[in-house]
């Protein structure tokens, strides 16, 4: 589903990433792991679009055909977040449809509450739906969060660092829900702990 030819990238005329190929199947499971400054996320910016390599392509396919750009849910490295802004977490989750819907409309409707219920349950939050943000763990924000970036049904997912700021309860339990979101889309996580990314990954990339 995604093919990067090539890729070359440079900050400053300081190379960072070169001759970068890499091929991503439908249901894949890919870990990119590397020490800090490597270019780790970089090369996630490059993929979801918000950097433009210097050189080489990246290639979108869905059933064999190429297309313009695929569905991508994105968890970022470290979402920083106004606790006092009121906001609930079905709310937050929510905000993962903007794409999908008219800005200007003041509700969900039927299909988008169905599927913000879905991302609710999936990632066992529906007990805190109404839940103001301020007031979550940090385990359970980070869990709101990928919620936000499954509920628009992607057809790839990307997380970078997702156990940062976790403790090692939380750690596990987003670790425990990645195989069960893997059947329903690719996965590309980045992290530093090469352990558990390779019994979960099928394949790692090391830059």
């Amino acid at each position: 589903m995604i093919e990067l030819k090539n890729i070359g990238f440079s900050y400053n005329s300081a190379p960072l990433l070169k001759g970068v190929d890499l091929t991503v199947a439908p249901n894949d499971f890919v870990g990119i792991v590397g020490a800090n400054g490597s270019g780790k996320s970089t090369l996630i910016k490059i993929i979801l679009g918000f950097l433009k390599p210097d050189e080489g392509e990246i290639i979108f396919k869905r059933n064999g055909a190429v297309v313009p750009s695929l569905s991508i849910g994105y968890l970022p490295q470290y979402s920083s977040v106004d606790k006092q802004f009121p906001m609930s977490v079905r709310e937050a989750v929510s905000m993962g449809l903007l794409n999908e819907r008219n800005y200007c409309r003041p509700s969900l409707n039927a299909q988008e509450s169905k599927m913000v219920d879905e991302a609710l349950a999936t990632m066992n939050i529906t007990h805190i739906a109404n839940k103001q943000i301020g007031r979550l763990s940090g385990g359970e924000l980070q869990r709101t969060f990928l919620a936000r970036a499954i509920v628009c049904r992607p057809e790839l997912l990307i997380l970078d660092e997702p156990n940062t700021y976790l403790d090692s309860r939380s750690e596990s339990a987003l670790y425990d829900i990645l195989p069960q979101l893997n059947e329903r889309c690719a996965i590309i996580l980045v992290g530093h702990d090469i352990d558990n990314i390779r019994k979960m990954a099928r394949k790692i990339i090391y830059l």
